[in-house]
């Protein structure tokens, strides 16, 4: 990632992915602010945990069934486009959860949020990568880690409107109304990045396209080539990694540990502080050291982590283990964002839109895999697959090596 920019056009980037990082934290926000009141919601609705889970099964299978879409869109119409709509449909999703009416109604609801978050999700990456690449700096991570970030803020503000004993609706209301004013004024600072883009912070394309003729179509096969498939493998480890910790840290803590439910909850959070600050130095880190031995060291770390969690003698030190396991895992995951769309020179937003998929697959398949296992063998020996899946991660860390991107405009 090796660009040259004059002064004039890195003020401009730098502004964009300010912007980029805002609505990132606003993404965490609607996340964070749904999961806040998630309780109510279910007792509200008297949902056993079964038909609960199954129901939150639709976020999921909103996210991936929205990103080959938002590939397509944001290629044609540009990332702007795309998350200004995915807004507008996933916080439309949001109130909506807060007056559905059953638990099966509950779930198709869910479908219709995910597949806003999912699409604002892919279609800020997007934007961030065509940042990123044009300002030759790795921001990345930093995104991710506001976007933490903001969902630790929705979250807090969640817990005193709870405690203030707030309607759910005017809750969701409320919160619509403000994050869409936010997003849609950052959107105004978004560069323009689709095909009809005429940015000079931007590589213009190798062929001049015309905006009066479809768009290309591009070959699934010029971009799912054996560094594409193995960045996947890399995508869907991180992914399982980091959602073990949240569906199955405190329970460990709880279960194995023998820690108070205070303690317990205590442990993700110490894991979650620690992703975000990684997050925060990633931009550094990957300058440092390249963004393949990054990841590699990333991944190193969380293996460490999760060996640390589960060998300590002592409860204290294995909230150690939870910190070196969100150290780890930190970063992998906006490291093959970026990755992806350096495969792919010229469709960066295709290769996106179709790697992150795999990690929303993660996220889904995850948590019960650790799950199925720890029926069978305890937790304390299901944690081992998270261990093994970072070791695949820092094996195949190379592929996410810098690759080089043309140049931006020079003046």
């Amino acid at each position: 990632m090796s660009t040259t920019v004059n002064a004039g056009t890195h003020r401009l980037l730098r502004r964009a992915a300010y912007a980029t990082g805002g609505v990132f934290a606003l993404s965490g926000a609607v996340q964070a602010t749904w999961v806040s009141r998630l309780p109510e919601v279910r007792t509200t609705l008297h949902a056993d945990p079964r038909s609960l889970g199954l129901a939150l099964l639709g976020t999921a299978i909103g996210s991936v069934a929205s990103t080959p879409v938002t590939g397509r869109l944001a290629a044609r119409y540009g990332s702007r486009v795309v998350v200004a709509g995915a807004t507008v449909v996933s916080l439309a999703g949001l109130v909506g959860l807060s007056v559905a009416h059953s638990v099966p109604a509950l779930g198709l609801v869910l479908v219709l949020f995910g597949f806003g978050y999912g699409g604002w999700d892919v279609a800020m990456n997007i934007h961030g990568h065509h940042v990123e690449s044009a300002a030759g700096r790795a921001w990345m991570p930093r995104y991710h880690a506001v976007w933490s970030v903001g969902g630790f803020v929705a979250a807090g503000l969640g817990s005193v409107v709870a405690g203030a004993h707030v309607p759910v609706p005017v809750h969701f209301a409320v919160a619509a109304v403000l994050l869409a004013g936010g997003v849609f004024g950052l959107l105004t600072l978004f560069r323009r990045d689709g095909r009809d883009a005429h940015d000079p912070a931007f590589p213009a394309p190798a062929v001049p396209l015309d905006p009066a003729q479809p768009a290309p179509k591009v070959s699934v096969g010029r971009i799912v080539t054996l560094p594409f498939v193995l960045l996947g493998v890399v995508m869907a480890c991180s992914t399982v990694v980091e959602g073990a910790a949240s569906d199955w840290l405190g329970i460990y803590f709880n279960t194995v540990r023998d820690a108070s439910p205070a303690a317990s909850s205590a442990a993700y959070t110490v894991f979650a502080i620690a992703m975000a600050a990684s997050r925060g130095a990633g931009t550094w880190t990957i300058a440092w050291l390249g963004r393949g031995r990054a990841v590699r060291a990333s991944a190193l770390l969380a293996l460490a982590g999760v060996a640390v969690l589960l060998l300590a003698p002592v409860t204290g030190l294995a909230y150690a283990g939870a910190a070196l396991w969100g150290l780890g895992t930190a970063i992998v995951f906006p490291a093959v964002i970026s990755a992806a769309g350096d495969t792919a020179p010229g469709r960066a937003a295709q290769a996106i839109s179709m790697v992150t998929p795999i990690g929303y697959t993660g996220f889904l398949v995850g948590p019960p895999l650790v799950g199925l296992l720890a029926q069978h063998t305890g937790l304390e020996h299901a944690l081992w697959l998270i261990g093994g899946l970072a070791a695949v991660m820092a094996i195949l860390a190379g592929v996410t090596r810098d690759r080089p991107t043309p140049a931006a405009a020079r003046t």
